[in-house]
């Protein structure tokens, strides 16, 4: 698959299952429980601080920002420090720890539990599934071990005598955070190159492994985005390259270079910048090993350029533009012989269709439908529900979402009917005298099919060589009859399947252990709620068969933005929840990409967006009107872009919901989103709109979750956030919590903030520490939904 590297979007907390680190603020109540009395919340200083929605000059505020701009007050904008240094606002953050601390450490011994059960669960000790990678015939393989924090990465040539190739465990001893966000052997596989982020803001320093000598090399690049690949490399001659990016002043990926192992950075050169605001770079070698695809992406558009790294060294390729941006057009392509596969979403087709074109003729007016091969080309599983030599024909009722190439395949992932599905395709080379003359009688289809698997209601996808170190792909081979796929659902765990493309046949590889869970022992079902415009809406729940009780304990979380799928799927965090009554469940809410592109091009962005909370706003109230749950039993959760929907549920329907977990939030949508200055604004533009611009202004401003917080009785709310977040900053979540606060009429709903001041987004990279989180996260849900057989001590 082409790994083109790219800044995701706000991430979504499913996929991600990071949360801030539990941290005793200086100062903080020690034995909080025993207190006679309640404690007293930090209380935010307000100093009065003009922002302006539209022109401000010296800045980039869109193409039609109104003037004069319109002026709105933010008395907490002092709680924003860009340099996340400032001793006061520290100490307020502390502060707030300490508060959450005192209001929770009467849960602790339940959060120690559900710490406990998790771990339990773990096979600490743990070999992932084994996959080739290189000429050489190395196996490679991520290993885990009891006590260490982070993933060791081994390989053989011999199936018996495992080396380290990188041991993660001893780059993270002397710092406090370590992320990896590449990790890549040269084509000799002599070389390593990996990057490090130590601080969770998402700058990376990229380095390099002897795996001869086993000694770190001196080349060093700084200042990084996280990717790193190889380019041209001959070992003959010593001559190897890399591709790295790096960011502009707002944290925006806008250059792509290219390194010459044993030079300084100093020397590298620029191989594309990109001057627009609103796109990002992105780079990744073809599946083939033969281009370098370098990107300009925004939301809604993209081009693509190509170098031929097999070709000599990149100081004498030059860069070919494959085809020029157009408002809209997005495309990926891949290689394979002497054609690329394309995904492109022309003519309307805003779910993806499948093209193809001549590698001498690359532009989109040569791209064609990929025909059928008469008679089907041959043996093989033809005809398996796809046909006997008839062509993938665009479908409006079928998602593409990616496309990796083989030798003799193509495997697209996507989805279908709403589920998440892979089909494969089988190619095959027809001689230029054949019936197809297109004057391109090559790469035809010669049969396809839609992938099976146990559960429709599942996400299935090609696998990744291990959760702990997700930037590595499985699949490493393009001659390859067999692709690994990795399936899971609610209540079954992730399992790797060696998956045959020519007989359809799979095995199981790899099943994820989970020490004492019988899935048995829960089921799962998905429905469809009709919310107020009509439109059905998925809701995925699972529960365990005989803790479920009718009215009882639910936790409902969501996403619904970006166009990213909140599929189904196994979380060991969440099975001492079910083990303890409460119901799992998962709106699949517009905005997401679950029922295809429209139903977030269309249905959940821009001037549609209010359509991603009344849908959520609409399942919850038809789960406690169906029995499943009640309104003292309904806890919510929502993640980053997910923290939105919670803020505008809680706006909305505050008595409807018993408490909220919104972590690191997106809620300070106006002002984040008028600032060209904060990291990823400008390209966020094109998907809520911009601000200062009247076109959007108003609609915006009316579902901020900030600017329509009311006077009235609160649920009980946990926040949390990382002090080193590019993504989401920490003064969002700390101007929510006061804000929140100070609306709350009861004055006693617990609102509490807990800040990680080590971390950033995806805080702790820790794996144990990230349980932690979780547990600590779990053990305020149950003790709001009444389920902690506790009480702070003030309330005894």
């Amino acid at each position: 698959m082409v790994n083109i590297v790219k800044v995701a979007p706000i991430a979504i907390g499913a996929a991600v299952a990071a949360r801030a680190i539990i941290r005793r603020g200086r100062g903080g109540p020690r034995a909080a429980s025993a207190s006679a009395s309640p404690p007293v919340p930090p209380v935010a200083k307000r100093v009065p601080h003009k922002v302006l929605f539209g022109v401000v000059e010296g800045e980039n505020r869109g193409t039609k920002p109104m003037d004069p701009p319109v002026e709105r007050d933010d008395d907490l904008f002092w709680l924003r420090d860009d340099d996340r240094k400032d001793p006061s606002i520290v100490a307020h953050l502390e502060a707030e720890n300490a508060y959450t601390e005192a209001h929770l450490a009467h849960a602790q011994p339940l959060a120690k539990k559900v710490y406990d059960e998790i771990v339990g669960s773990i096979q600490e000790t743990d070999d992932d599934v084994p996959f080739p990678w290189g000429d050489k015939g190395h196996t490679y393989m991520v290993r885990t071990v009891k006590g260490k924090a982070y993933p060791i990465v081994v390989r053989t040539l011999n199936d018996k005598d495992w080396e380290t190739v990188l041991d993660v465990n001893e780059v993270a001893a002397p710092l406090k955070y370590c992320s990896v966000g590449a990790f890549r052997p040269d084509p000799s596989h002599d070389i390593l190159a990996y990057s490090i982020d130590p601080s969770g803001y998402e700058t990376y320093e990229v380095r390099f492994k002897d795996l001869v000598t086993g000694e770190d090399m001196p080349d060093v690049i700084k200042g990084t985005a996280g990717g790193v690949s190889w380019g041209h490399c001959d070992a003959s001659t010593g001559h190897r390259e890399v591709y790295y990016s790096t960011q502009d002043d707002a944290h925006r990926p806008d250059k792509v270079w290219r390194h010459v192992i044993g030079t300084d950075q100093s020397a590298d050169t620029c191989v594309l910048h990109e001057p627009d605001e609103l796109f990002n770079v992105g780079f990744g070698r073809t599946s083939s090993g033969r281009f370098m695809l370098i990107e300009s992406e925004s939301t809604e558009t993209n081009e693509v350029h190509y170098v031929d790294i097999t070709a000599g060294p990149g100081a004498g390729q030059s860069l070919v533009l494959m085809q020029a941006r157009r408002m809209g057009h997005r495309y990926y392509p891949e290689h394979r012989g002497d054609h690329w596969f394309i995904l492109t979403n022309r003519d309307g087709k805003i779910n993806f269709d499948l093209v193809r074109a001549r590698l001498t003729s690359p532009s989109e007016d040569h791209w064609r439908t990929v025909p059928g091969a008469p008679g089907g080309g041959g043996e093989g599983c033809d005809g398996v529900g796809g046909g006997d030599g008839r062509p993938f024909q665009w479908s409006e009722g079928r998602t593409l979402e990616s496309l990796c190439a083989f030798k003799d395949f193509l495997v697209l992932e996507g989805r279908e009917g709403g589920f998440s599905a892979v089909w494969v395709l089988r190619l095959t080379e027809h001689p230029a005298d054949s019936e197809i003359d297109d004057g391109d009688a090559h790469a035809c289809i010669a049969s396809w099919h839609k992938t099976s698997w146990p559960s429709q209601n599942c996400c299935v996808y090609t696998s990744v060589a291990s959760s702990n170190l997700s930037c590595v792909g499985a699949n490493q081979v393009f001659d390859t009859d067999t692709v690994m796929f990795s399936y899971q659902s609610l209540t079954t765990p992730k399992t790797v399947y060696a998956y045959d493309m020519r007989t359809a046949q799979s095995k199981i590889v790899k099943p994820t252990p989970v020490r004492g869970y019988d899935a048995d022992k829960y089921a799962t079902t998905r429905m469809e709620v009709t919310v107020r415009d009509g439109t059905k809406v998925p809701v995925s729940v699972a529960w365990r068969k005989d803790s479920k009780t009718p009215k009882g304990p639910m936790l409902l979380s969501g996403y619904g933005s970006y166009g990213v799928s909140n599929d189904p799927t196994f979380s060991r965090e969440d099975v001492p929840l079910m083990d303890r009554g409460v119901v799992m469940a998962v709106a699949h809410v517009r905005g997401g990409g679950e029922m295809g592109r429209h139903w977030y091009e269309k249905e959940g962005k821009y001037l549609a967006k209010k359509n991603t909370f009344n849908d959520f706003v609409d399942v919850a109230e038809h789960l406690v009107a169906t029995g499943w749950t009640s309104t003292s039993k309904l806890a919510i959760s929502g993640r980053s872009a997910g923290g939105l929907l919670m803020g505008n549920a809680v706006n909305m329907r505050p008595e409807l919901f018993k408490c909220v977990v919104a972590a690191v939030p997106f809620v300070d949508m106006m002002v984040s989103m008028c600032d060209p200055s904060i990291p990823l604004t400008t390209g966020e533009w094109e998907e809520w709109g911009n601000p200062n611009e009247e076109e959007y202004y108003e609609y915006m401003l009316s579902y901020g979750p900030m600017e329509n917080i009311k006077k009235g009785p609160k649920p009980e709310v946990l926040i949390t956030a990382g002090l080193h977040d590019p993504r989401v900053a920490y003064w969002e979540a700390a101007k929510y919590a006061a804000r929140l606060r100070a609306a709350d009429e009861r004055k006693d709903s617990r609102i509490l903030l807990k800040t990680d001041l080590a971390a950033g987004h995806f805080s702790a990279s820790d794996r144990y520490q990230l349980y932690k989180e979780r547990a600590y996260e779990h053990a305020f849900v149950l003790d709001s939904l009444g389920l902690s057989n506790a009480k702070p001590g003030w309330a005894k």
